[in-house]
């Protein structure tokens, strides 16, 4: 017995340490720049200590890491300097592939956290690749840590491949980092180094994988005194031109923009970042698709300038970058103001932004603030006389400014409560929308209980403004293999911050419970798992009443080949949907669900993977089913080439849902339906090198609805067939896109890029169940093309005057 235990005890007690005494490297003064060369041939090596002894995050968490690292640190006036040697005992085996930028794909990889406040709220992250590519990310600590990938930084490295593994040095000058003034420095350090053939990533400080984040656990790097934050001003001016055919109007057009960015570092803490006349031409396409729901589609932000460094303004859940420069507020004014024989000729996508500023950062003391503005013009919807074919303007979204403000503190044990402010205001209109929130989280001082929530109120409208609340509150544990919590979510009737936010509804109080379970260290034939079970009831406010309940259980477990799969079960009450009528106060009744799906996946880094689901839901009751399979395939082709190809599908039998309501709204119609979706998705990727690469994109959704039966709703929320109902309501709706984009990095910071966009449309009122005959009628309908050439420049101030940046 004495035998067993001896070394259960070792490994927890190596453990234990590793969580208890934080590591500590110190960084060494030089007078001269490192060449950034990938040689470790400098004679400053030879006089420093490197850190190194770095441990498993995954599979033996806390155990020595499968191959050693030594890493070294340097600074001088202008910037840190970083270089590491990455031993291997088989240098053939490395996974160095070539990506884009941002994209470290299935390739090994090493990555260092700087958190020059020391605080455990924000770190900025600089991942290297074999092949050398660069990864810039910033972590934040939120209810969760967020590592928010769209974050850049200007900085430099080089790699080397040699006999006895690999090696990086980096340079990344101060101005890509936001520190204190003051004369002596520790830094939050940690540094992560993943081995793809073992499956393995591994920290320099021990993070405990049952502790909820990861900023907070990293060791500390010293030695940097006496250096001052660098005039931090930048400008990136930018030229392009667009060519746009439309088969439909069979009009070509000539587009040509011109602006700039500006980033300027008012102080050491706080960055002014602003856009003057900003272009988003060559950003992804949407992802179109048929929304029969109540709520409205969620698209994502890839606009740069609203996805870098807005970590401070999400707080709250009350903004929406999407709102900024989105569709017309007052479209509808279009319609309502149309003379006989008008129709509505063209109608703009989206308002014409003409500059936007944001002022972030976080001061020594933990303090920090956010304030974004931006201003949108005139937005016009032209009308067609179909008589004479005159046509007029009709003004359907004034010039608008959009304001986000927002403070933040940091307090002990890695809590923090924020404060935040959305405003918008239209020019010559009555109309205005203000939101105030506040955020907080609040831990023990042994980071194992949580209490977090937000709060806030809306205040809109036009002559009659409405105001509304919302409350919401968790209690957790945290920390540890077992972890549970209560949530409470309150959102009264009238809340609605959806002129700068998004919400799918409010009017709702709910309440949950779950339980939760992780293995995080290997087991029998598993890597690892993780169980959740969960328990929720469903009110709304106005009129108080049940909507369901609901329970759940969700598992995953992978496998130590990592290999891996997934399983959800759920069950619904019979539920009150008081959303799906669009009637304020009626509701639909839904007869008790029963849903179930699985996910597999093969080992992600493989250069061969691929991933399967399925899932059903049923509700007997009304013989009501529907399901939904997918699969996904990926492949690395060569050390450049690599593809990937999704297929998803989802088919419903005898759907019940909402088709129209009269103008009293006293009669909601609803139909019995089959919807069938297919979506197939194709990307490629070709690296040339770190500085050129070819990326393309292709998406097809078809989605199809069939009514069979049409329907009354009744107060009770069942329904009454409706024989004399002679709408149809049938949809056939196709959307496809080709993205390809052209990258040269001809300097560091500055692009040129040659992009193509093809996008086809189309909607019919008659749903084709051959999915053969629909591509058929894709390609016949008319599609725009844009070509586009797109030059940006990146200048730094230091340059300028031939300093080192």
């Amino acid at each position: 017995m004495t035998r067993l235990l001896l070394p259960i005890i070792l490994v927890f007690t190596f453990i234990s340490l590793h969580a208890q005494n934080k590591k500590t490297v110190e960084c060494y003064a030089i007078d001269q720049p490192l060449k950034i060369d990938g040689i470790l041939d400098e004679s400053c090596y030879q006089n420093a200590f490197p850190a190194k002894d770095f441990v498993q995050l995954q599979p033996y968490n806390g155990k020595p890491s499968y191959q050693p690292s030594e890493v070294y640190f340097f600074y001088d006036q202008n910037a840190i300097y970083l270089g590491a040697m990455l031993y291997d005992s088989s240098p053939d085996s490395i996974y160095n592939f070539l990506s884009e930028r941002d994209n470290i794909g299935m390739s090994d990889y090493f990555g260092v956290y700087f958190d020059p406040y020391n605080e455990g709220q924000l770190a900025y992250g600089f991942f290297i690749t074999p092949a050398g590519v660069q990864t810039d990310i910033k972590a934040i600590k939120t209810s969760y840590d967020y590592e928010d990938g769209n974050w850049d930084a200007v900085w430099q490295s080089e790699t080397t491949i040699t006999d006895k593994g690999w090696t990086i040095e980096m340079r990344i000058p101060y101005s890509a980092l936001r520190f204190p003034l003051t004369e002596v420095h520790t830094w939050g350090l940690n540094m992560f180094r993943n081995i793809r053939r073992y499956n393995s990533n591994n920290s320099w400080n021990f993070i405990d994988r049952n502790v909820n984040g990861f900023i907070h656990q990293q060791g500390s790097l010293t030695g940097i005194k006496n250096i001052k934050p660098p005039v931090r001003l930048s400008f990136s001016p930018y030229l392009a031109t667009y060519v746009e055919h439309n088969e439909s109007s069979e009009e070509t057009s000539f587009i040509y923009r011109g602006g700039l960015d500006l980033k300027y570092g008012i102080n050491e803490s706080y960055t002014l970042d602003m856009m003057l006349i900003p272009d988003f031409g060559q950003i992804q396409s949407d992802d179109k698709q048929l929304n029969l729901s109540p709520y409205e589609l969620y698209y994502q932000e890839r606009r740069q300038f609203f996805t870098e460094g807005v970590e401070l303004f999400n707080r709250g859940d009350v903004f929406y970058s999407r709102r900024i420069g989105g569709y017309p507020k007052f479209s509808s004014e279009a319609n309502d103001n149309l003379k006989e024989n008008e129709i509505i000729d063209e109608m703009p996508s989206e308002t014409q932004l003409v500059n936007a500023t944001k002022i972030s950062g976080r001061n020594k003391k933990g303090f920090a603030i956010g304030f974004l503005n931006a201003m949108s013009l005139n937005s016009y919807a032209t009308v067609k006389d179909t008589n004479t074919n005159s046509t007029r303007d009709i003004l359907v979204q004034p010039f608008t400014n959009y304001n986000v403000s927002v403070i933040d503190q940091s307090l002990k044990n890695n809590s923090y409560i924020s404060l935040i402010n959305t405003n918008m205001t239209v020019a010559n209109h009555p109309f205005m929308a203000n939101v105030t929130a506040t955020e907080f989280q609040f831990r023990d001082k042994s980071l194992t209980y949580a209490l977090s929530g937000q709060a806030g109120i809306s205040h809109r409208g036009e002559e009659d403004k409405e105001t509304g609340w919302f409350t919401s509150w968790e209690l957790s544990k945290n920390r540890g293999k077992w972890q549970y919590g209560i949530e409470q979510d309150i959102y009264s009737d009238d809340y609605n911050p959806n002129d700068m936010g998004y919400l799918q509804r409010n009017n709702r109080f709910d309440s949950e419970a779950y339980l939760l379970f992780q293995q995080v260290e290997p087991f029998s034939i598993f890597r690892q798992m993780f169980t959740r079970t969960w328990y929720e009831q469903n009110r709304v406010i106005e009129p108080w009443d049940l909507n369901n309940h609901e329970a759940g259980i969700y598992t995953e477990w992978q496998f130590m080949n990592n290999y891996g799969f997934e399983a959800r079960f759920t069950y619904v009450s019979n539920d009150r949907n008081y959303n799906e009528p669009r009637v304020d106060g009626r509701y639909f009744f839904k007869p008790e669900t029963i849903n179930y799906n699985f996910f597999a996946h093969t080992d992600w880094t493989k250069k061969i993977s691929g991933y399967a689901y399925y899932g059903e839901y049923k509700r007997p009751v009304r013989d009501q089913k529907g399901n939904w399979f997918g699969i996904g395939l990926g492949c690395q082709l060569g050390q450049k080439l690599n593809c990937d190809f999704e297929m998803n599908y989802e088919g419903e039998d005898n759907d019940y849902g909402f088709v129209s309501k009269n103008e009293s709204e006293d009669s909601i119609h609803f139909a019995r339906r089959n919807v069938g979706t297919i979506e197939n998705v194709i990307q490629l990727s070709y690296t040339f090198n770190n500085e050129l690469s070819l990326r393309l994109r292709g998406r097809h959704y078809w989605s199809g609805v069939e009514n069979k039966e049409f329907y009354l709703l009744q107060n009770d929320g069942t329904l009454q067939p409706d024989a004399e109902y002679d709408e149809s309501h049938d949809f056939n709706f196709n959307a496809f896109n080709i993205d390809m984009v052209l990258r040269w990095v001809f300097a560091p910071g500055s692009e040129m890029t040659l992009g193509w966009k093809n996008a086809i449309f189309n909607q019919g009122d008659i749903s084709e169940e051959h999915y053969g005959k629909n591509i058929d009628i894709l390609w016949k309908s008319p599609q725009t093309n844009t070509i586009s050439l797109r030059v940006l420049y990146y200048i730094d101030y230091n340059n300028l005057f031939n300093k080192h940046i």
